[in-house]
């Protein structure tokens, strides 16, 4: 990706990230933010784009990340649940199924990572850009889920991360219902934190906030409790997490998670409880 193109993007996400003050998204991940891609200073201008143009092309090749995970809903409620899943990503070229070979899951702390299928347009060390579909349960308010009955809806996505410094990094997210089945769009932006513990662990904090219209806060509300009829267009979420991340070896790690979601604005009013904590644990196989 040109030079251009990368201003750009920092031009943009910048005054984004600026009004932008705590985190509100469902899924909280683990990152490791890498070095810089450098060359050297005897490499010509031509030659360095060269490079960077091989660098950006992904091989045609089919690679794969396996593992299991325990995730704990409503721990601070009685609703409290715990489930074991499965963890399945595939990458074959720029396409990805849920967080493919695991690359981008290790370069960004990307505070999106569910089971989709997506396109990566743009994917370098500091900036990734892709599209995706998923199937979305408007039940749960969450990724499509076999186990999980619920009325069903498609959601596009549009996301992108970038690499602020060596530890900081943020990143946006727009989402639509193609149905149009009452889920609407949403906005988020998040920002997060990596600190190296070691040369095998990291710890890293994220935040950020979410923004829908009035129709996506009724839904996820399911109008049944008091209050959702009047709910607006605004800022319906905010929140935080904390993610550890360990590799055990060049093809295994494990990692922790722990969020907290609390409800803002006309959303909090609502009858019901207005923040959740969740958590997961899971082991990852990586094909690398």
């Amino acid at each position: 990706m040109s030079r251009a193109i990368k201003f750009q993007m920092r031009a943009w996400l910048s005054p984004l990230l600026t009004s932008s003050r705590s985190s509100g998204l469902s899924v909280f991940g683990v990152a490791i933010v890498l070095a810089c891609m450098g060359f050297a200073p005897s490499f010509s201008a031509a030659q360095t784009a060269d490079a960077t143009t091989v660098a950006e092309v992904p091989q045609s090749k089919l690679h794969y990340t396996l593992g299991i995970r325990m995730r704990a809903d409503d721990l601070n409620q009685d609703t409290r649940s715990a489930k074991l899943r499965p963890v399945l990503g595939l990458r074959y070229g720029r396409w990805r199924v849920g967080i493919g070979d695991g690359q981008e899951w290790l370069r960004f702390n990307s505070f999106r990572k569910e089971p989709t299928l997506s396109y990566q347009w743009i994917e370098n060390s500091d900036i990734s850009l892709g599209l995706s579909m998923r199937i979305h349960n408007l039940n749960t308010g969450e990724a499509f889920d076999i186990f999980e009955p619920g009325r069903k809806t498609l959601r596009s996505r549009v996301l992108a991360n970038m690499r602020i410094t060596d530890r900081w990094s943020a990143g946006v997210e727009w989402t639509q219902d193609v149905l149009n089945r009452g889920d609407s769009s949403t906005l988020a932006l998040g920002v997060s934190y990596a600190w190296p513990l070691s040369q095998h662990s990291e710890l890293s904090l994220n935040s950020g906030i979410t923004w829908a219209p009035a129709e996506h806060w009724r839904t996820a509300a399911h109008m049944n409790r008091i209050g959702a009829g009047e709910l607006t267009t605004g800022i319906g979420s905010v929140g935080s997490g904390l993610s550890y991340k360990h590799s055990l070896s060049k093809r295994w790690a494990w990692y922790s998670t722990l969020g907290i979601n609390k409800a803002v604005g006309q959303v909090a009013k609502l009858s019901g409880p207005d923040s959740l904590v969740n958590g997961q644990i899971g082991l990852l196989y990586f094909d690398r």
